[in-house]
């Protein structure tokens, strides 16, 4: 019996991924801090959305770290993605700390650089995961997950350092930026090991591990609405966030407990026997390359469709392999990409605009904290579709994820705190529950092979709707400010733009009805 602390354990492996998925996310408290960056440099609201837009660009280009991972050891990965966003953010802390005047240019391609760190990170903590999981890869995407708690993670860390004043220091916030994921990564690198692990032997982590991910979520709301969670001092918030991210670490401390006794228990009533060696099989291989894994005869039965979908180039139908030819030519793949510029696109815009529609980091973190729990529903889901047990489809999952964000968008008009605050937190859980079905339904729809090119042209939307949207929203800011200084704080300044916003994502409703009436018969019989 190897002891449950061993380095190989996938509980340590899980509580060390989703740290680093945690902190991976740098980029996600950019505009808040783009907003004093503004202030500070005279830099023009359309300049800060211009910059938010190139962080989510880079975004973009994560089928180059997908590539790389066919043919990088994985830790490769992980350093790659660390020094992009160390050289990102530690200039941009140059800037701030004013020892360095880089260009306004130069500014868009080091926010692009630290953008596209965070697929370098995600990336190798996915090929990670799946070396190590590889019985189940909703684990996999259950650890990525982790990334949308990221601004409630270093909005924690600034309060802990600077106190209950958040985000009057941006330098604090990019020197963090820097020191947190490569701290992490390295620490990271030492437990989940420079080569791929042989499958492990737990035989379904799945529960457990979704049953810890519930309970960060919880914590995470009650940390921004229970008073008493809120009165506590900032360093032991950023101490109790920390240790309930890590729960997976628990489990093999109490399996060691457990190991131990046995162990004791054992050498009395045993002599000791010879020990057997067993060898671990090396056939299970992961294929990042379009999320594909191979790992068993499940994957190989995918293989199998996944190649008849190939021969069938020109006249291919929903769950063949479809080429960027046929995809441009699909009308449901233009439904699905207006779902989502409908949908998640307005929520990632939305919180990106906070900061200027109004000064209130904890609405940031409810928005965060309630991100994460729609997208760990949504793996819920894919998992008890896995087991058989789901009763709605991933399409008719959006329509009713897209009803309650439209409300939500108009009943900002009221600008009542407590109307705000469940605003927020319904598009921002249903803004995480669509994108992450999105990630599921692309590769059933239009083949996994080419999955991670699918959902990166998916998601060009959020760059092309931060520009437009988020120049629209400048321009409703400026004119509030007439008059006032050049300051407009508070929803009353954004009324325009939120029915704007509620009526795009009811137009979205419909195109989303469309789809899953589309895509009804595909799923009946699967």
């Amino acid at each position: 019996m190897s002891s449950p602390l061993s380095s190989k354990s996938p509980w340590l492996t899980l509580g060390g991924l989703v740290l680093l998925q945690s902190v991976s996310v740098a980029s996600s408290l950019y505009p808040a801090y783009s907003s004093i960056l503004g202030k500070k440099f005279s830099i023009s609201q359309v300049q800060v959305v211009d910059l938010i837009a190139a962080v989510e660009t880079g975004k973009l280009f994560e089928f180059i770290p997908t590539a790389a991972a066919n043919h990088l050891p994985p830790w490769a990965i992980l350093l790659i993605g660390l020094l992009f966003g160390t050289v990102g953010h530690g200039v941009q802390y140059l800037y701030v700390a004013e020892k360095i005047q880089p260009s306004y240019w130069q500014m868009l391609l080091l926010c692009l650089l630290a953008g596209n760190s965070v697929c370098w990170i995600q990336t190798y903590c996915y090929v990670s995961a799946l070396n190590n999981f590889n019985k189940n890869k909703n684990i996999a995407v259950l650890t990525s997950c982790y990334a949308s708690l990221g601004r409630e993670v270093y909005a924690s860390l600034i309060q802990g350092i600077q106190g209950k004043i958040e985000f009057q220091n941006p330098s604090t916030y990019l020197l963090l930026t820097c020191v947190a994921p490569a701290a992490v990564g390295l620490v990271v690198v030492l437990i989940v090991g420079r080569s791929i692990l042989a499958e492990q032997t737990e035989t379904d982590v799945f529960p457990i591990a979704f049953a810890l991910a519930v309970a960060a979520g919880v914590y995470a709301m009650l940390g921004n609405t229970v008073q008493p969670i809120k009165n506590m001092s900032s360093q032991l918030q950023v101490i109790t966030l920390t240790l309930v991210i890590i729960l997976p670490i628990a489990v093999p401390l109490v399996k060691a407990a457990h190991w131990l006794a046995m162990v004791r228990w054992r050498a009395k009533i045993t002599p000791e026997l010879p020990r057997v060696v067993a060898t671990e099989n090396s056939d299970s291989i992961v294929r990042v390359d379009g999320l594909n894994e191979e790992a068993g005869e499940d994957s190989k039965e995918e293989e199998v469709q996944v190649n008849q979908g190939m021969e069938n180039v020109g006249n291919v139908e929903l769950g063949d392999e479809h080429g960027v030819k046929n995809l441009m030519m699909s009308l449901n793949f233009w439904l699905f990409y207006l779902v989502n510029a409908c949908g998640p696109m307005l929520g990632v815009i939305y919180v990106n605009n906070l900061p200027q529609i109004l000064e209130a980091p904890s609405l940031i973190a409810v928005f965060a904290a309630s991100g994460y729990c729609g997208r760990i529903f949504s793996v819920s889901i894919e998992e008890y579709t896995r087991r058989g047990l789901s009763m709605l489809s991933k399409p008719a999952s959006i329509v009713i994820m897209m009803i309650p964000m439209s409300v939500s968008f108009f009943l900002l008009i009221n600008s009542s705190k407590t109307g705000l605050y469940i605003s927020t937190g319904v598009i921002g859980a249903c803004t995480g529950a669509i994108r992450e079905i999105t990630t599921f339904k692309i590769a059933e729809l239009f083949g996994p092979q080419n999955s991670v090119v699918n959902q990166n042209i998916i998601l060009t939307n959020i760059p092309i709707g931060t520009l437009l949207f988020g120049h629209l929203d400048a321009i409703n800011y400026k004119t509030g400010a007439d008059g006032n200084d050049g300051i407009c704080k508070g929803f009353e300044c954004h009324h325009k733009t939120f029915i704007i916003w509620g009526s795009i994502s009811a137009v979205g409703i419909v195109l989303s009805l469309i789809l899953h009436l589309r895509t009804r018969k595909f799923y009946s019989s699967g």
